[in-house]
């Protein structure tokens, strides 16, 4: 299964989910990021989920834990991670 890691960040009270590959460790993007900015992490799987209404729709499930953080992760996290993979390029 491929799979890739994540981070939720609060910046001005809005959640953004980071993704990136399961190779880095999610402690490395430290200096992107104020430790009290990072709300969870943890690792994030997609697959496919066709339907009648959107035959492109992902499916997006999340689990365990950043230990290099100390951070879990939380159920809703997949809906940041699937708000991003799913955004329309603007170029």
């Amino acid at each position: 299964m491929e799979y890739g890691k994540y981070i939720i960040v609060e910046v001005i009270g809005i959640e953004a989910a980071i993704c990136f590959d399961s190779l880095v460790v999610h402690s490395n993007l430290l200096p992107s990021f104020n430790k009290d900015m990072i709300v969870s992490a943890g690792f994030f799987s997609i697959m496919w989920k066709k339907s009648k209404e959107d035959p492109y729709d992902i499916k997006v499930e999340v689990w365990g834990q950043s230990i290099s953080l100390g951070k879990d992760s939380r159920e809703e996290d997949a809906i940041l991670i699937k708000r991003v993979l799913r955004q329309e390029s603007k170029y």
